[in-house]
């Protein structure tokens, strides 16, 4: 009985393997789909100095009460170099290139002025004749009211010894050597200043330092002079 059995169990499991065997189909594998994926563009940074030209705003564009537009000024335009290069200063609304030297012009007209006011004096200083035994004078002189520019020339005997002082607010001097006899000195206003006629003090010191004599004029004219006579002895 048993012996059947075993018989019966083997020739089913020969069965078993010889279908799988030869009847086993191969197995099909489907690969796995996979979506693609979309491409991404990447968005275009725009940087922070690309930037267009900035215009300020016009405030004539609006029409006016009169209902016309002027036209554009682009004067105000931001970014864009002068095209021209002028040392000479620009004045804003200025059409003729003399308006830039009106100020010059003024100054000019006013010291005209000054020249023509009746308040100048019209007539020469005489300041005197004196005796010396001093070899030279020295000669100290100022502008004792506004330094405005003013000029004075110096001849002894009819020839020019200084040809333009300058009046400062403090004294500057000069050296006159005297000659024998007679010694003719004039002190002529070259100028009147800007805020006036000339008006120059002079002090005058012989050899040893003493004081001789001191002089000034107020709104001398142009052109006049103050005259005094030395004699050296």
């Amino acid at each position: 009985m048993k012996q059947f059995f075993l018989l019966l169990v083997l020739v089913l499991s020969s069965n078993v393997f010889g279908q799988v065997e030869f009847s086993a189909k191969p197995i099909k594998f489907n690969p796995l789909k996979v979506k693609p994926k979309k491409e991404v563009v990447p968005q275009t940074k725009v940087s922070k100095f690309d930037v267009p030209k900035i215009v300020a705003p016009n405030i004539f564009k609006e029409t006016n009460i009169f209902g016309t537009k002027p036209k554009e000024n682009k004067d105000f335009t931001i970014g864009v170099p002068e095209p021209n290069f002028s040392l000479i200063p620009k004045v804003i609304f200025t059409h003729k290139l003399g308006d830039v030297y009106q100020d010059k012009m003024q100054k000019d007209l006013d010291n005209t002025l000054h020249e023509n006011d009746v308040s100048l004096v019209r007539e020469d200083k005489y300041f005197g004749e004196f005796k010396t035994k001093s070899k030279f004078y020295i000669v100290k002189y100022r502008d004792f009211i506004a330094v405005d520019g003013d000029l004075v020339r110096v001849y002894q005997n009819d020839k020019v010894i200084m040809n333009a002082i300058a009046m400062d607010s403090f004294y500057n001097e000069f050296k006159i050597n005297l000659v024998e006899g007679i010694n003719k000195i004039e002190f002529v206003a070259m100028n009147t200043g800007t805020s006036g006629g000339n008006t120059a003090e002079f002090q005058i010191y012989d050899d040893q330092g003493n004081l001789f004599n001191s002089y000034y004029w107020d709104n001398l004219a142009t052109g006049f002079k103050g005259k005094l006579i030395i004699i050296k002895e």
